[in-house]
């Protein structure tokens, strides 16, 4: 069917089908007026209070009834117990930036260095080679870092690990290769190999060893 609803046009016509008349809006515009109750005079602000919630009715106490609580029991504080449990949570969670202790060190040996020192603290070179310095003395070390360095360059390596200890055995209580690795790092001989060296992260030995950052 072309159109649908002529047949119901049809049917009002015959009558068999009756519209209910559409209902007119009624439009009120005029204002309305409220009518206002004057307060009694000479009355004090309890009678006022009283006369104003004279048709307000109570609604009454709820039938449920109240549970009783258990009192809550307070324990005694222990500052010492509380000290050692957060310290206890800090190591086991926390970070210790080795950045601003003493034992921290960073060089640049190259003018062009300190541009590489955020990415090599952070740890985003990775190590391709380290040597361990512990038990060496002074002239052992030197050898053996020399030796190290100039290996690592021939083999194209970019950045190593040296570690050196944090010299808490010596009888300084102070790594004294520590100082004398910085020391190296920065003559003459190794300016042309090294870039830059900063102080390990934790994962790597911290304060008791050094990245350092090769040319190729």
């Amino acid at each position: 069917m072309d159109k649908p609803f002529a047949i119901l046009q049809d049917w009002v016509k015959e009558g068999r089908l009756h519209l209910s008349p559409q209902p007119v809006p009624v439009i009120d515009d005029e204002p309305r007026e409220f009518p206002i109750q004057p307060l009694p005079d000479g009355l004090s602000d309890d009678a006022l209070f009283e006369h104003a919630m004279r048709d307000v009715k109570a609604l009454g106490w709820s039938l449920v009834p109240l549970q009783n609580r258990p009192p809550v029991e307070i324990q005694p504080q222990d500052e010492e117990q509380d000290a050692l449990r957060a310290l206890e949570q800090f190591v086991r969670n926390g970070s210790i930036d080795i950045q601003q202790t003493g034992e921290y060190i960073e060089g640049s040996v190259h003018p062009g260095g300190r541009l590489y020192l955020d990415d090599l603290r952070s740890g985003r070179f990775s190590v391709q080679a380290h040597v361990d310095l512990h038990g060496l003395n002074l002239q052992e070390a030197r050898f053996v870092l020399d030796e190290f360095l100039l290996g690592s360059v021939r083999a194209g390596f970019t950045c190593v690990r040296v570690i050196h200890g944090r010299g808490r055995h010596s009888n300084q209580n102070h790594s004294v290769l520590k100082d004398n690795v910085r020391r190296w790092l920065c003559t003459r001989r190794m300016s042309r190999h090294v870039i830059a060296y900063t102080s390990a992260r934790n994962c790597d030995g911290g304060g008791g060893a050094v990245y350092v950052l090769l040319r190729k």
